[in-house]
């Protein structure tokens, strides 16, 4: 689970005051060879469903949707749906294939969705999904990071829903770059090497798109994560620091205590009380 507060996750919720709250519940990867139709199901979560090839007709709410590849689909609570898998609309070696993603989230004010929200040529989102899948079948991450994968991909239909500029992509693909390598030393140097662009031009694109600095912005994330693992684990302070990518835990402690005001040990026996 995943909690968003005004103060600190701005740049997801659009600076609305009200907290959002998002939990992944499941992922499954469907295939069918041939002609099948899906059963009648009766919402009580969100549900993203993504077309990774084939065709796919779902009636969602009394209405119809067609799906082409490539397509995605996030249906509202309280909603039911069905469709029929239809395979002879693609090549036959591949049939249909689809994502499908239950999640719970408290406040959804990412874009307009009333019964349900399709973005037609979605593909920026099944790196995302795969992985969010392969990591849940495999029990391979704990569940934030399950989280923070669907995460993505909600921001990635959101970014869909918009007309952006090459900036504010760019900005995005910097912020999910972040997201994905918190383990790893990030810096505002490492991150123009990475992207190929000067670092006062790919600061800028990025406070402009989320109104803080990259330095701040990884401070954040860093310091977010570093709270919850000392919070809801048992790892010690020294693991921490090696698992957000300090490799001298003296810096680990310098940088918390700066950022924080305490240790982490302190930090840490001060919320368990």
């Amino acid at each position: 689970m995943i909690r968003f507060e005004s103060t600190v996750y701005t740049h997801f919720i659009a600076q609305k005051e009200t907290p959002c709250t998002i939990d992944f519940l499941s992922a499954s990867l469907l295939r069918f060879e041939c002609r099948t139709s899906l059963n009648q199901t009766f919402l009580n979560n969100y549900l993203m469903i993504y077309n990774v090839g084939g065709g796919l007709n779902l009636a969602i709410g009394g209405e119809t949707v067609e799906l082409g590849a490539g397509d995605l689909v996030i249906v509202s609570p309280f909603t039911t749906y069905s469709g029929i898998a239809a395979p002879e609309h693609s090549a036959k070696d591949n049939g249909t294939s689809f994502y499908l993603v239950e999640f719970s989230c408290s406040n959804f004010s990412f874009f307009p969705l009333e019964k349900y929200a399709v973005f037609k040529g979605a593909n920026a989102v099944e790196s995302p999904l795969a992985e969010l899948f392969s990591k849940y079948v495999r029990s391979e991450a704990e569940s934030y990071i399950c989280d923070v994968l669907l995460l993505e991909t909600i921001y990635i239909a959101e970014r869909l829903a918009k007309e952006t500029t090459p900036q504010q992509q760019l900005a995005v693909k910097v912020r999910d770059h972040v997201l994905q390598n918190l383990m790893k030393p990030l810096t505002a140097e490492s991150l123009a090497a990475e992207f190929g662009y000067n670092k006062d031009y790919l600061g800028r694109v990025f406070k402009t798109e989320f109104g803080r600095t990259l330095k701040d912005y990884i401070n954040v994330q860093k310091l977010a994560l570093a709270k919850k693992l000392l919070i809801t684990s048992d790892m010690p302070v020294a693991a921490v620091g090696q698992f957000l990518g300090w490799a001298d835990l003296n810096q680990f402690l310098k940088y918390f205590k700066y950022h924080e005001g305490v240790t982490p040990a302190q930090y840490r026996k001060r919320e368990s009380n």
